[in-house]
């Protein structure tokens, strides 16, 4: 079962300032997750990263739209009608940057019979031209790290460097990880 609540947005919750500066957004997550139907639930977030122009934003707005229909057969409806949510589109220059969550939340019952929140979350593509190596390998592995379900996308067939570049991106939540253990 789905309960969605109406409307939604994409919410910047992290963005990369100068090239190294992390900025969080604490209010707006906040905001969502403290919710009154979201608050004391379980949440599980849903995540998609990969390289940039590859159809990250296109295929979480097809989850979005499987959610809101509350995951019936028939959830892609009118095909005639515009598929809305997170921002895409044709070109080359990148649609997001940093990581956005959907505003809107979605409640589900689990497999144990529990109801969980479903987030969605979008990610600035990696290799993009305008981004360095540490501002993509960040936003991978925080997203990697904070996701239930993370989805590495690649739009045609995986190759040698989607592999590398997703081991690197592991190790270095690993690495992350250890690190925040130490300092707690």
């Amino acid at each position: 079962m789905v309960i969605a609540t109406m409307g939604g947005e994409p919410v910047q919750i992290l963005r990369v300032k100068n090239g190294r500066d992390i900025e969080f957004n604490e209010s707006e997550l906040e905001r969502i997750l403290l919710a009154e139907h979201v608050k004391n639930r379980p949440v599980v977030v849903i995540s998609v990263a990969g390289e940039y122009r590859q159809g990250k934003s296109f295929l979480l707005s097809f989850l979005l739209w499987y959610l809101r229909n509350n995951g019936r057969s028939d959830w892609m409806g009118d095909l005639d009608n515009p598929l809305r949510g997170f921002r895409w589109g044709p070109g080359d220059t990148r649609e997001t940057t940093g990581i956005l969550l959907w505003s809107e939340v979605f409640l589900m019952t689990n497999s144990d019979g529990e109801e969980v929140a479903v987030l969605l979350m979008d990610t600035q593509g990696t290799f993009d031209g305008e981004s360095t190596m540490k501002e993509s390998t960040t936003i991978f592995s925080l997203s990697m790290l904070t996701s239930s379900v993370q989805i590495y996308n690649v739009m045609n067939n995986v190759n040698e460097n989607n592999l590398q570049h997703l081991q690197f991106f592991a190790e270095y939540g690993r690495l992350a990880q250890k690190v925040l253990a130490k300092a707690a």
